[in-house]
Order: C-alpha cells, then sequence, then structure tokens
C-alpha cells in the first residue's frame, strides 16, 4: 500500500503546489503500529513546520500530568494558581477546566503584543461573554493563561515543560518547543497572501509571512510531519508514558458541545472530539496545520505553508489510505465584503478599512449590510460577523453570547478615525475603497 499511497499524496501536494494554496507542506499518514507514508514537498525531508494550535494538545496533556501529581487541581479557581488573573463580568470562578475546554466565555486575544503573555494581564480590562461553563468560544488567550499557571506551579518555563515531558519521552527529534530565530534553517519558509484586504485569488500568490517569536502555550511548537505522525500515534494509543488512562479519558471525553460554528461537535482537553474521531487545525502567520485520528485505527498529520486549510490534505490522505479516491483539490474563493448602503444615519461614522500593527489580524472592514452594520477581515483567511449594538454604544461582533467587543471613538468630520477591537486600537485607513476580488 506505501507506493499507491506515497503516489497518491505526491498528486494531492502537485496540485496544492500548482494551484498556489502553498509554498510547500508535508502530509504523513499512520496507523497504530507504525507510520505508513511520509510525503515531504517544497523543503528539505525532515523540515519543521509551524504547527500552531494543535500544540494546545500539548498544553492539555502537561496541565493533566501535573495535576495528576497533585500540583494542580483543574477544577479548582484559575486564581488558586494566578493570584493575579482577572477578567470583568463573572458570577462564578473561572477554572482550569474552563480554560481548557474554550468555555471560560474569554475573548480569543487581543493580541496587544504579538507571541507575550501580556495578553493573559489584559484581560483584567476586558469581560466574559457568558458565565463559565455555559458556552464554547475559542480563546488563545485563555491557553496562554494555562501556560502561565503550568509555569508557576512547576517553577519550569513552558517550552522546559513539554520537551522534558512530551518531545524527549516520544523521541520526537525533529521537533522544538519555541519558536526563535536560531531555528530558521530548520524551519518552512511560512507564506501569506500577498494581499491582506482583499479574498486571496490564485493569481495574488504568496509572500513570505512575519517573523514573531514565541513561546506561549497557545501554540508555539515546531515539528516534521514524520514527528507529528509519533505524536499522533502516542494518541491514538493513549501511551502511558504521557498520561494513565484517567488522563486520557479526561483529555479525549467531550466536555463541551461546540455550539460556536454550530457543528454539532465537541471539545476536550486540547482536542476537538468528532463523529470520526478527534483532530485539531492550528494556524500561526504563514502556516497551516491539522492533526486527524479517525475509529478505524487510520490517522494523518498535514502542514502547508500557505493558504491552503491543511485539513484538505489530511481528508484526501485518509482517503487514499482507505484505497478511496480523494476530493481533488479546489480552492475556496471568497466573495469581497460590499456595503450595501442601508447602514442607519447614526452609525455611519463607523463605516470603513482599520488597520492595526498587529501580525495577527493587520485590518479590518465595517460595512453596511441588510439594516445594520458587519464587520470583516480577509486576512489570514475570510470571516464575516454582524455587529449589535449594546448600552454602552460598543458593538458585540457574531453570536448572542460572544466576548468580543467593538468600539469607536475620535470622530472627525464625520467619521471615526479609532476602533477598539476587544481592546486591541485599529486607526481609520486612507483606503477605503473595495478592492476588486
Amino acid at each position: 500500500m506505501s507506493d499507491g499511497l506515497e503516489s497518491g499524496l505526491d498528486v494531492i501536494a502537485e496540485s496544492v503546489l500548482a494551484g498556489g494554496g502553498a509554498a510547500s507542506l508535508a502530509v504523513a499518514v499512520t496507523d497504530r503500529e507504525r507510520t505508513l507514508a511520509v510525503r515531504t514537498h517544497g523543503v528539505p525531508e525532515g523540515t519543521m513546520f509551524q504547527i500552531g494550535s494543535i500544540g494546545k494538545s500539548f498544553t492539555a496533556i502537561v496541565a493533566l500530568q501535573l495535576a495528576a501529581a497533585g500540583a494542580l487541581d483543574l477544577h479548582a479557581p484559575v486564581t488558586d494558581a494566578l493570584p493575579w488573573f482577572s477578567v470583568k463580568g463573572t458570577e462564578r470562578p473561572i477554572t482550569l477546566h474552563h480554560l481548557l475546554t474554550h468555555s471560560a466565555g474569554l475573548i480569543r486575544g487581543s493580541e496587544l503584543a504579538t507571541a507575550s503573555n501580556y495578553d493573559v494581564i489584559a484581560l483584567a480590562d476586558t469581560a466574559v461573554g457568558f458565565q463559565p461553563g455555559e458556552h464554547y468560544w475559542y480563546s488563545n488567550v485563555g491557553y496562554r493563561a494555562i501556560g502561565c499557571a503550568l509555569e508557576r506551579v512547576s517553577g519550569r518555563a513552558y517550552p522546559d515543560l513539554v520537551r522534558e515531558r512530551i518531545l524527549d519521552p516520544l523521541g520526537m527529534r525533529e521537533s522544538e518547543s519555541r519558536i526563535v530565530p536560531e531555528m530558521r534553517p530548520r524551519l518552512a519558509q511560512t507564506h501569506v497572501p500577498a494581499y491582506d484586504d482583499r479574498p486571496w485569488r490564485p493569481e495574488h500568490g504568496l509572500v513570505h509571512g512575519t517573523w514573531i517569536d514565541s513561546a506561549e502555550a497557545d501554540g508555539c511548537i515546531c515539528t516534521s510531519a514524520a514527528d507529528l505522525a509519533i505524536y499522533l500515534r502516542a494518541l491514538m494509543n493513549r501511551d502511558e508514558r504521557l498520561l494513565d488512562a484517567a488522563g486520557w479519558e479526561a483529555m479525549l471525553t467531550p466536555h463541551v458541545e461546540d455550539d460556536e460554528e454550530g457543528k454539532g461537535e465537541h471539545y476536550g482537553y486540547g482536542m476537538d472530539i468528532t463523529k470520526r474521531g478527534f483532530s485539531h487545525g492550528g494556524a500561526m502567520i504563514g502556516t497551516e496545520s491539522m492533526l486527524a485520528a479517525e475509529k478505524d485505527g487510520l490517522g494523518a498529520v498535514a502542514m502547508a505553508a500557505g493558504i491552503v486549510w491543511a485539513d484538505v490534505l489530511t481528508d484526501a490522505a485518509l482517503a487514499l489510505a482507505r484505497g478511496e479516491s480523494p476530493e481533488p483539490y479546489a480552492p475556496k474563493l471568497d466573495e469581497p465584503m460590499r456595503d450595501d448602503g442601508s447602514c442607519p444615519v447614526e452609525w455611519r461614522p463607523f463605516l470603513g478599512h482599520y488597520r492595526s500593527h498587529i501580525a495577527w489580524l493587520t485590518n479590518f472592514r465595517v460595512v453596511g449590510h441588510e439594516g445594520g452594520l458587519q464587520w470583516g477581515f480577509d486576512h489570514l483567511g475570510t470571516k464575516r460577523h454582524p455587529l449589535t449594538p449594546l448600552d454602552d454604544g460598543s458593538f458585540r461582533v457574531g453570536k448572542d453570547w460572544s466576548p468580543e467587543r467593538l468600539s469607536f471613538d475620535t470622530v472627525m468630520d464625520g467619521v471615526a478615525q479609532l476602533a477598539w477591537l476587544s481592546g486591541a486600537p485599529y486607526y481609520r485607513s486612507f483606503r477605503q475603497d473595495v478592492p476588486p476580488p
């Protein structure tokens, strides 16, 4: 099966590269016993990629290890481990369990200081969107808070905890637990769309992504496809070198329904729990990654430097491993934002294009839409959310329980010059036109 699997993976990879979706990529397929195939394109074999939020499962494992050792209580208030932790609007304590399951009601993260735990301190100026445990809202800063707690109770830096407790025991020699410039020769160069203010098209091409250092617990791990397959196999086998049976059960139990996207799926500790098995994606500034294990005993990992969603690669790899024909690659092409002219007069000062120094979200737009306002961006992907006015003059971004807030100030000549997105400042851009697709 290996030769046919490898050649099939090559065909999919070549179609993604030819279609402009990535500059390099790597894919691996495993079962519970061994790695079945590893294919790398555009970079040498063994090259590491930044895997972003897949690292949240590493964080969950370390948290469960320390809990088993009696150093942490996952159901006690976070303030037991981090006395300075604070956020407004909570009627009951936030616990590490809430943080691990994205059910604390926290914002995703303001990225006030790119790749810094200062975002955790800055939570004191924000409010929860719902009471802990009531809903699911994905929060990177919540996982950064977990990392702060792990460091405080262990006396060890987060990257050292991951190295000592996961990478070394599993023999993951093509992996690192922090992102620092000295690693650049071993890393795939990140790639992002050439334009950050409009939906991507293949003819736009890709350019090098922004470099950031990182050592935070929401996603700072780099690894090769071969090493990530080793890690996935440890998850599939519930490897006793990492967790005991109770720890694995806690990690892979569907604790909270993912009602944010409305797909009827659930979240465990650092892992999406699906009808097919479990998985987790990861996005960095210029890479996309995916780890997926299915109930039939097959698993796949993929990472790409570019705009392609990595689940396209893992889905294709799993289909090939079963002897099925994968879906041909076709890039997802979103439509640009358009103002439909329906914005009420009192909100017209807020319409426009806003920019920031923040590398994770460089810009967004506010347009009139169906009698209200719509917020959206096309940087590192495309999102569109309705804005709901609140009593304090700010707007809620998205779902009824969303903690994300948008407010405007410094209105000059009838237009707002400054927008605050969940505590981060964005400034009106000189370029207000909507670019062509």
